[in-house]
C-alpha cells in the first residue's frame, strides 16, 4: 500500500511538472513572456496613447482571423476588427487598465492555449472605477494569439470595511 501511494505521489508530481513547465519558464526568464502577457503589457501602454490602437498593432500579437469571445458571444473578428473595437472602448473612457501579473495563469501541456483568471478595472467617463474579474483561455498559434475566449463577470472592489487586516 505504501509503495503504491508513493507511485502515486510521483505521477502526481510529474503530471503535474509537465503541465506547469511552460509557466515556470517563463517565471525563469523574466524577460521572456507568453504571448498573452506580452500582448497585455503592450495594450496596457497603447490604451494610453492616442494612436496606440492600429491594426499593425494588433498584428504583433494576433493572427490575421483572430477571435474574441466574450460571455459567449463574438464580440471580434480579425485584427482590423480588433483595432476598431478597442479604439471604440478608449473613446468611450477614460481608463481601462488589465492587471498584471495575472491572479492565475498556466498553459496547455503542449503550449497551445494560455488559461488565465485576471482583473480588468475601467472608469466611463465620470463614474467611479468599476472591476471585472476575468477567466478563460488564449489559443495559441505559430506564436500568436488566434482565439481570447473569456468571462467577464463584474467584481466590485472590496471597500476598506472588507480588506483583510
Amino acid at each position: 500500500m505504501q509503495r503504491r501511494r508513493l507511485f502515486t505521489r510521483a505521477a502526481f508530481v510529474l503530471a503535474l511538472a509537465a503541465v506547469l513547465s511552460p509557466i515556470a519558464g517563463a517565471a525563469a526568464h523574466p524577460g521572456k513572456s507568453d504571448p498573452l502577457v506580452a500582448m497585455f503589457v503592450w495594450w496596457n501602454e497603447a490604451y494610453t496613447q492616442k494612436d496606440g490602437f492600429t491594426t499593425e498593432s494588433f498584428s504583433r500579437y494576433f493572427t490575421a482571423d483572430a477571435v474574441m469571445v466574450i460571455n459567449g458571444s463574438e464580440r471580434c473578428k480579425g485584427v482590423e476588427d480588433l483595432a476598431r473595437h478597442f479604439r471604440v472602448i478608449q473613446a468611450n473612457t477614460e481608463m481601462v487598465v488589465i492587471d498584471l501579473p495575472f491572479i492565475d495563469e498556466f498553459s496547455s501541456a503542449n503550449g497551445d492555449r494560455i488559461f488565465t483568471h485576471h482583473f480588468v478595472r475601467a472608469r466611463e467617463h465620470g463614474k467611479p472605477v468599476s472591476r471585472e474579474r476575468v477567466m478563460g483561455y488564449a489559443s495559441i498559434r505559430d506564436g500568436k494569439i488566434s482565439l481570447i475566449n473569456f468571462v467577464s463577470v463584474p467584481d466590485p472592489a472590496p471597500d476598506s470595511s472588507d480588506k483583510k487586516k
